[in-house]
């Protein structure tokens, strides 16, 4: 019989409760205060430095922040080779876990499931703490009900910094995906407000704004598509929870709400309205501001003639959407969001030529290389902790690029494809991933320079 682990001399390990590309969680037994807490635990982070700082990152995160919607952390160490972080044990269920069992919850529940979410961001927010993969499945219920976010695995602190990606999750995750990430951009404060509203929009609906069968299909819409309408969907969502839910999901950050505390006090309002089983238009806060400094979207010309990718093409195999993955990169960029009927007629500007494509940018080489390795994953032809540790690679080529460094970003792109053939050397990448992989990486080595210029 195995013996029982205990962690650090105090923690009993239990059953796993789930189990990630590089971390599992166990529930234990607590022997200094008897009770029982979650652990986390990496193990062989000792001979793992990129692990290690990606789950000591984490643990900080977490540590800094003390909310009543946000799962608290009690401990964080080593124990030999592994480390380990002691977290709240909750109850459950997911939101995701209720919506399977339920289906779309009553207008009320949802936006208070919405607002705890949103006060948790807020605290998160003032901290400099980006949590990247708001979801039904990162919040999960106490036994009294409330919301509790969860999973800062992939949260960048200080908005500007360097980001670290989640076991098996390369941009987040696709149905609840901002469209910034989506293209490869950094994340900030309005990527988790657009999450977040995907959230209330799947809470009122039974599902996301957009889904489709690929999961880069999803993120195509994310890019391109106007969100739809909850109130469509279903009649008795509030036309003021719909029109929040239109903010949330605008396509570019700074037409969002200005913070989540601003979220969260409308959300709060709107809770006080409807009461505990109201499903009224609740006039009382259709004049609660949205935010301070909310403006609404501004109008966007729709621009005939250009397109990232067909979409027919996802059912021609990984092969050709790396090719697609690489024409992106080359300058390929996708359309603007037609204006509503309503904004009345257009600038003569917007009516004149299509525009032509922008010119190939590394920023946008990989944005590509970043959906390259998604379609790697969904394929089967990465490993899913590679595939993790490559997506941590793009993020600190993105980092230096952001930075204006771009020696360094050519410099790692080129070590990066060096690494890549070795893994395919070594069976954790197949040929077909690395064909996948390399086309757009080959673009952004051509982007960028390598050597430093000479005086």
């Amino acid at each position: 019989m195995a013996r029982e682990r205990v962690l650090a001399g105090r923690y009993r390990l239990g059953g796993s409760l789930g189990r990630g590309g590089f971390s599992e969680v166990h529930s234990a037994e607590d022997g200094v205060l008897d009770r029982v807490v979650a652990v986390k635990l990496l193990a062989g982070a000792a001979g793992q430095p990129d692990r290690a700082r990606r789950f000591d990152r984490e643990a900080r995160a977490l540590a800094r922040l003390s909310h009543p919607n946000v799962v608290a952390v009690y401990d964080a160490g080593l124990d030999g080779p592994d480390a380990y972080v002691v977290m709240e044990l909750l109850a459950g269920p997911s939101l995701a876990e209720l919506l399977a069992g339920r289906g779309p919850l009553p207008v009320p529940e949802a936006v208070r499931y919405a607002r705890q979410a949103a006060a948790a961001l807020a605290a998160a927010h003032a901290l400099g703490i980006v949590h990247r993969d708001i979801k039904p499945g990162n919040l999960v219920l106490t036994a009294d009900g409330t919301v509790k976010v969860v999973d800062f695995g992939i949260a960048a602190l200080g908005f500007g910094m360097a980001t670290f990606t989640a076991t098996g999750t390369s941009l987040g995750t696709p149905a609840y995906l901002s469209p910034e990430q989506a293209a490869g951009r950094p994340a900030g404060p309005a990527s988790d407000l657009y999450s977040l509203g995907c959230v209330l929009f799947a809470l009122l609906t039974g599902e996301p704004p957009f889904a489709a069968e690929h999961p880069v299909a999803v993120v195509h819409q994310h890019l391109t598509a106007v969100p739809p309408s909850a109130r469509a969907r279903r009649p008795e969502v509030p036309p003021q929870v719909d029109a929040l839910l239109a903010a949330l999901l605008a396509k570019d950050p700074a037409d969002r709400p200005a913070d989540a505390a601003a979220v969260r006090d409308w959300l709060a309002a709107a809770e006080a309205a409807l009461g505990p089983g109201g499903t009224a238009a609740a006039p009382a806060f259709a004049t609660v501001p949205l935010a301070p400094a909310y403006r609404p979207p501004r109008r966007r010309p729709h621009r005939a003639g250009r397109r990232w990718w067909v979409l027919p093409a996802l059912a021609a195999g990984s092969a050709a959407l790396a090719a697609l993955a690489v024409i992106a990169a080359s300058g390929g960029s996708p359309p603007a969001a037609p204006p509503p009927a309503s904004t009345g007629p257009q600038p003569a500007a917007a009516r004149s030529h299509p525009a032509s494509p922008s010119p190939a940018t590394p920023a946008r080489a990989v944005s590509a290389a970043r959906l390259a390795l998604v379609l790697a994953q969904n394929a089967g032809t990465i490993q899913p902790d590679v595939a993790a540790d490559v997506q941590n690679q793009l993020d600190d080529i993105a980092t230096s690029i952001a930075e204006g460094n771009l020696q360094d970003a050519g410099q790692k792109t080129a070590d990066l494809l060096h690494h890549l053939a070795d893994l395919n050397q070594g069976g954790q990448i197949t040929p077909a991933g690395l064909a996948t992989i390399k086309p757009p990486l080959l673009r952004l080595a051509a982007l960028l320079p390598t050597r430093p210029a000479s005086d």
